[in-house]
């Protein structure tokens, strides 16, 4: 037993001696500019406390041999760009360093993803976030500075992200790696995100998006936060702005602090916005305040990381006073006037119609290392409150008419699988559930009923790396339960449960031509299960009447009775499933970046809501609308192009091109976004910046028929049942001309942004407002930021 046991300590002693003079393991890279996403060549890139230290190559990559520990700090070093130290662990392979130059507020980043299962066969848009720029902005604004990405709006203030032509249900949102559970059903209803905690927005375009779930129909949205650095002293930004037009101010700071194995970031913002107005009247009612804070903790140790973070966001919105008719007459003569009525002196007060929302998220997620193999955990809470408010009468004024508190709960898990010679992938299940309230007293009959939501999936995605080329395919299962109940003063006026499931795929392929041109070309299907309002609304919202498909007959003739509701042997009402391609080429080299998307996405069952008749009652005549089911193709096309003309110029130019039609009889939809190209050309030299931008949208020339309101009313003009119509032409084509000046000084920065440089007016044919005002005219805004 004695020389056993020195055997094995002996053995011992070897096996622990040998690790630790084990120094064969290695870290691959590749540094990139943070703004431009150009390769940053012949960078320093050491261990800290060593002598181990390696130059990149001309394409950016390093390979640093010689690495005796699992975990080390890098440090990484390049002549005009902010120092930059990481703690790097061996179980995040291949780190991608962006660096910050500087001269610009933001920081530098390693991105650690290359094993996340991320589909690289569609297009994804990138857009980091500079502090400066987010001080007056909304998320929607932040958002529609990516390529391929509009917006649906109604107002100034309140706007959804538009994908492919697609938006609402059928664009996934995700924040800070959680689904975001909102009131999605409703075009008026923007996804509440606080945006101080937002560091970079990405847009994967393409069904190739199986590890997200139902909804992502036109594509997702990722909206990430800053993730704690560890080794690093306190540090954070202050940041505030003025802007002339709603003579809005707001401010926003960030906090940072990280040791060895523990760091955390905090964030809050304030906006508090008047009256916008357009180039010849006030836009009255249309303030805004918005206010929200977040945090981000994480704790890493060799075997594990454990990431604790949450966020809220409080917003009021005033909608324009000018946009609320009581019939189709009041529609007519709003649609005739140049002036909004009622139009008043500009002021900071918010009236009805408003709305109020609130929405909290807290998130926990739990990595584990068990050799090459990471597992992940996630769970997720959020609560979402919303009311909006009406122009009524008395004391019906004070409460809501629609009033609904939404609570949801998210389960996921992953597992990462240690790459084999040339396959690697991730796998997964996802659970989540969402419980949605009418809180009593806000109106006799519930708009929406009451609904619980259940769903479940699994999804696995592989690649397989041959050569210069990487194949993908991905699948997942659904399956979703949606159940309803309609309770007023306690009386129940109608229950419903109702099932779908599903199985998704994406397939698709990146080559890699040469070193500046790679092609790639993928085909996935997705779907979506259709959401409480397309089944169930009922009733008067935002000055018009609306019914699901579940709440009206058309048998003798169309009805809605109140008390009375359709299931499936009465109208069968099937998901969304689409079939979507894309396919494009993405070019880096010294003088261009440029990315070139052409897609095509055709969805089968597809829900829209449109005009079918007129009612008269009391207040006069409205038109109602119910929703509908199609067949629906949408084509289009994506530009992106960057040139880099000198040191001091950058240029870029992006275009946007969406064709949607009906197929079974040819018609266009409405609020289908134009043409649109942007161009934006940039001076830098020493500390001062200087900038150009024009933004030109053509007039929507596939649109639906015009029946002007009072002809409707008057029965001067017939109309199919099943025709789409719209009660005003598309409008003109615009040109809009912007500018910025920037200045930097050691940890001060300063920018003058002007927007709508030369007044002019005109109208967004995807602002659902166009009806009733132009959009907003001339606006300054002077943003001052302090890093430290």
């Amino acid at each position: 037993m004695r020389y056993l046991f020195l055997l094995v300590l002996s053995f011992w002693v070897f096996f622990v001696y040998g690790q630790l003079d084990s120094c064969d393991q290695e870290i691959q890279g590749q540094i990139f500019d943070r703004n431009t996403g150009k390769v940053l060549p012949f960078a320093t890139i050491t261990i800290l406390g060593t002598n181990n230290g390696v130059v990149a190559d001309e394409n950016g990559s390093f390979t640093l041999e010689g690495v005796c520990n699992d975990e080390v700090d890098l440090e990484i070093r390049y002549v005009g760009y902010k120092t930059m130290t990481h703690h790097y662990d061996l179980h995040h392979a291949n780190p991608v360093i962006y660096m910050a130059s500087v001269g610009t507020s933001l920081e530098s980043v390693v991105v650690e993803n290359s094993r996340l299962g991320a589909i690289q066969s569609v297009s994804v848009q990138k857009k980091e976030i500079d502090k400066l720029t987010l001080v007056s902005s909304s998320i929607g604004e932040l958002t529609d500075q990516l390529s391929g990405v509009s917006l649906l709006k109604t107002g100034s203030n309140i706007t959804k992200p538009i994908i492919h032509g697609l938006h609402s249900n059928r664009v996934l949102v995700v924040n800070d790696g959680v689904r975001h559970a909102y009131q999605v059903w409703g075009l008026e209803h923007a996804p509440e995100i606080d945006p101080s905690h937002v560091d970079q927005i990405k847009i994967v375009k393409g069904a190739g998006t199986v590890k997200y779930g139902p909804e992502a129909l036109g594509g997702v949205i990722l909206y990430n936060s800053k993730k704690p650095a560890f080794d690093k002293k306190l540090s954070g930004s202050l940041g505030s702005s003025y802007q002339s037009n709603g003579r809005a101010g707001s401010s926003q700071l960030n906090l940072g602090h990280g040791i060895h194995h523990f760091a955390w970031n905090v964030g809050a913002f304030g906006i508090y916005q008047g009256d916008l107005k357009a180039p010849d009247y006030n836009l009255s009612n249309t303030g805004r305040r918005e206010y929200g804070g977040s945090f981000n903790t994480l704790l890493h140790r060799p075997k594990f990381d454990l990431q604790i973070s949450g966020s809220y966001f409080q917003q009021e919105l005033g909608i324009l006073r000018g946009s609320i008719v009581g019939n189709l007459e009041d529609l007519q003569n709003a649609i005739d006037r140049s002036t909004p009525n009622p139009t008043f002196p500009a002021t900071y007060d918010l009236q009805n119609p408003q709305q109020e929302t609130e929405h909290g998220l807290v998130k926990s997620v739990f990595s584990l290392f068990l050799g090459d193999h990471i597992f992940n955990a996630q769970y997720a809470i959020q609560r979402n409150i919303r009311r909006e408010f009406d122009i009524r009468r008395g004391e019906l004024n004070k409460r809501p008419v629609i009033d609904l508190e939404l609570l949801s709960h998210s389960v996921e898990t992953e597992w990462i699988q240690p790459e084999k010679g040339r396959w690697n992938g991730s796998s997964g299940i996802q659970f989540f559930t969402q419980n949605s309230v009418n809180e009593p007293g806000s109106n006799p009959i519930n708009f929406v009923p009451d609904y619980d939501v259940f769903n479940i999936g699994a999804f696995t995605i592989q690649s397989l790396g041959i050569n210069n080329t990487i194949y993908e395919l991905g699948a997942r299962f659904d399956f979703q339960t949606l159940s309803a109940a309609d309770t007023i003063r306690e009386t129940t006026i109608y229950s419903n449960d109702v099932s779908y499931s599903n199985v998704t795929f994406t397939l698709g392929f990146r080559k890699q031509v040469n070193d500046n041109l790679s092609v790639f070309s993928n085909i996935g299907s997705a779907w979506r299960p259709p959401n409480v309002s397309e089944l169930y609304s009922f009733g008067y919202h935002f000055s018009r009447l609306q019914f699901g498909l579940w709440r009206y007959d058309l048998e003798p003739q169309i009805s809605t009775p109140p008390d009375r509701v359709l299931d499936e042997k009465d109208r069968q009402v099937p998901s969304e499933k689409s079939i979507k391609w894309v396919s494009g080429l993405d070019l880096k080299s010294d003088r261009v970046i440029a990315e070139l998307v052409v897609y095509a996405n055709q969805i089968n069952d597809y829900i829209f809501l449109r005009p079918y008749g007129i009612t008269t009652g009391i207040a006069g005549t409205f038109p109602y609308f119910i929703y509908d089911q199609t067949n629906a193709l949408f084509i289009g096309s994506d530009w992106d192009i960057q040139f880099f003309h000198s040191q001091n110029w950058t240029s870029e130019v992006k275009i946007s091109y969406v064709y949607a039609t009906e197929l079974k009889s040819k018609q266009a939809f409405l609020e289908i976004p134009p043409l649109n190209i942007n161009y934006e050309i940039d001076y830098e030299k020493y500390s001062w910046s200087y900038g150009l931008s024009l933004n030109y949208s053509a007039k929507q020339w596939n649109a639906p028929p015009v029946i002007d309101p009072i002809n409707f009313q008057s029965g001067n003009v017939e109309f199919e049942r099943d025709e789409i119509f719209d009660f005003m032409s598309p409008p003109d084509d615009y040109l809009l001309v912007g500018g910025k000046v920037s200045y930097r000084k050691n940890q001060w920065n300063i920018t003058l942004n002007s927007n709508n440089l030369l007044n002019v007016n005109y109208r967004v044919y995807t602002n659902r407002l166009r009806y009733f005002a132009d959009e907003t005219g001339f606006n300054l805004n002077l943003a001052i930021n302090y890093s430290f």
